[in-house]
């Protein structure tokens, strides 16, 4: 949250965050030019409208009361919310100044880059159509999908060799 303090050492205009644990595969130039305020992905899981910050992008100094309301509320918004990226979102959507990405330019690997599969198969994978970025939360890690390793024993998947292609 610290981001949207008033100021960001000498940086202006718009920054674009990107999580370490993720694997860029297309262009990012859309995603400085689309429209919003604050961009964030929409989680794949909660129906409530809580993004997911692993990119975002923000207007340098645009919301500093996000971070100044933190600060004097913090046991507050601890009792209220279950993390910072549910706190952010809510207090966006309260000003309208939230926007999600498209969809398909954000992808997660668990629920978009595995084939249907047949129970305890292993199961091909993919990168879907039009993802810029592919999300890496949780487990796998990019490093153990090109190996195969889920973490789970009901997610079974093959090597995704093409990360190698898109990860270094």
């Amino acid at each position: 949250l610290a981001v949207f303090a008033e100021t960001l050492y000498d940086l202006k205009g718009k920054v674009l965050c990107l999580d370490l644990d993720l694997i860029i595969t297309g262009s990012l130039d859309d995603l400085f030019d689309y429209p919003g305020e604050v961009m964030i992905i929409k989680d794949w899981i909660k129906k409530d409208g809580t993004g997911n910050s692993s990119v975002y992008r923000f207007e340098v100094g645009a919301h500093p009361e996000i971070l100044s309301e933190f600060e004097k509320s913090f046991q507050q918004i601890k009792n209220t919310h279950r993390n910072e990226q549910e706190y952010l979102s809510a207090a966006l959507m309260a000003k309208n100044a939230l926007v999600y990405w498209p969809d398909e330019w954000c992808r997660s690997f668990k629920r978009h880059c595995l084939k249907p599969f047949w129970f305890l198969i292993a199961r091909e994978t993919q990168v879907p159509e039009n993802a810029r970025v592919i999300v890496f939360h949780g487990k796998p890690d990019p490093h153990e999908a090109i190996a195969g390793v889920s973490g789970k024993w009901y997610r079974r998947f093959k090597p995704a060799t093409w990360i190698t292609d898109h990860w270094r």
